[in-house]
Formats: C-alpha cells, sequence, structure tokens
C-alpha cells in the first residue's frame, strides 16, 4: 500500500482541489460568512469543533439510520396490522418470488 499512497500524493495538486471546492463553499456562503469561519476555527472552540466534527457527523449519521429503521419497521408493522389483505398479499408474493 505504500506504493499507492506515494503514487497518488505525487498526483495530487492541492490547487486543483481547491479549484474544486471554492466554487462549492461560494454557492452556499458568502464572503463575510467565510471570513467569519476563517475567524471562529482560528479559537479554541474552532479548532476543538474541526477535531471532533467527523465522529461527531459519523455517530450522529448512524443514530439517525437506526432511528430511520426502526420508524420505517414501526410503520410498515402498523399499516400490515390495519389492513391484513397486504399482510397477505405480502407473504404470497414472498413465496412465488422463492420459487423462482
Amino acid at each position: 500500500m505504500n506504493l499507492f499512497f506515494a503514487k497518488f500524493q505525487s498526483k495530487a495538486e492541492i490547487q486543483k482541489l481547491l479549484d474544486l471546492i471554492v466554487p462549492v463553499y461560494d454557492k452556499y456562503l458568502s464572503d463575510e460568512e467565510i471570513k467569519g469561519l476563517i475567524q471562529f476555527y482560528q479559537t479554541p472552540l474552532g479548532q476543538k469543533t474541526l477535531g471532533v466534527m467527523p465522529q461527531l457527523m459519523a455517530e450522529s449519521q448512524e443514530e439517525g439510520r437506526k432511528w430511520g429503521e426502526g420508524l420505517g419497521r414501526q410503520s410498515m408493522l402498523d399499516v400490515l396490522s390495519e389492513h391484513p389483505e397486504l399482510e397477505k398479499a405480502l407473504e404470497d408474493a414472498q413465496k412465488a418470488a422463492q420459487r423462482h
């Protein structure tokens, strides 16, 4: 893998990445807002935020995924209990799919 990373780094030009990302920031943030963010990220809280943000986002995304799955499962159970004919149709479709 060391060869891969060496090759990757030799091809990675930061300016090209910046040329791609700057328009995205410009799309959503004004110059004043970007300057405010720069000031914020230079503070101790800003530095801490940068450090914890990847894990914070990953954990938040996982919690949201679990919540959505549970909500979807419960909604499906509610629909099936309120409409038994749908449950039978679903079972019949599953049986037909298993035969093929």
